[in-house]
């Protein structure tokens, strides 16, 4: 093996072993860290790129999605909680997509499903989406069949902190671990705070599932392409600072070596 592929080698396995110290330190961040820290974004970073067309985007992407669709069916009392505000984005979807339930016109369809206001808990007016529910959320995917990658990817570019949208700004910083779940489960489940903090902790759960599936993702993803590597260079740059908030002071790539 040449010198070049050797220091290459050696360079790779050191950017994805702090790869693996900075997902360890993302679980004790806040809920949401998966999709700000491991989800891979343009070059305008986090705060207003786009999720890059990549192997671990999409699987982050799918996890979410089966999160998503199953949740209607293991928990249909959390599935009917209204979000404080609505999950808004373009969506390639047409009102004739949606079908019973749901009250349609040429360029419009409301969910026949309503908050005390009378409010519909979905509403689309072509090409935008309001969605307020989890229940409506995983309508939203069984309607969109074989682009649903493409709606979770335009729900999450559009929604930048979808668990303050959800749940509110006291849940946002929320760190509790799973064994509270356990606890709720023993207090009245007709209660709305209940349903509400048993929301946040199935989000946080799935956030540390994001976390160690991105750590799998990357673990396995070994290759010696001088392009690839200098992406992931580039990406850990974006991390890289003073300050407690990151885990690298600096990161340098260096293409004549």
């Amino acid at each position: 093996m040449s010198q070049f592929y050797v220091v290459m080698l050696n360079c790779f396995i050191a950017v994805k072993n702090v790869c693996v110290l900075w997902l360890a330190w993302s679980i004790n961040r806040p809920m949401g860290a998966t999709l700000t820290r491991s989800a891979q974004w343009t070059a305008a970073g986090y705060g207003t790129g786009t999720l890059e067309i990549t192997p671990l985007n999409e699987s982050i992407l799918n996890e979410i999605n089966k999160f998503v669709e199953s949740f209607i069916y293991k928990y249909p009392q959390e599935a009917k909680f209204i979000f404080v505000e609505p999950l808004e984005w373009k969506t390639n979807l047409e009102p004739s997509a949606f079908e019973s339930g749901y009250i349609i016109s040429e360029t419009t369809a409301k969910s026949e499903e309503v908050d005390k206001d009378g409010e519909p808990l979905l509403l689309l007016s072509v090409p935008h989406i309001q969605v307020r529910s989890f229940g409506q959320l995983s309508q939203v995917l069984s309607v969109a069949k074989d682009n649903k990658l493409q709606e979770a990817q335009a729900c999450i570019e559009a929604n930048r902190d979808p668990i303050i949208k959800i749940l509110g700004l006291d849940y946002g910083e929320m760190n509790d671990d799973s064994t509270t779940l356990t606890i709720l489960d023993t207090i009245n489940k007709d209660n709305e705070t209940f349903i509400k903090r048993k929301i946040a902790i199935l989000l946080k759960q799935l956030d540390l599932h994001l976390l160690n599936h991105s750590l799998k993702h990357i673990s396995l993803e070994i290759s010696l392409n001088p392009a690839t590597f200098k992406k992931d260079v580039e990406l850990l740059k974006r991390f890289s600072g003073k300050g407690d908030q990151t885990v690298l002071e600096s990161i340098e790539y260096t293409s004549g070596l």
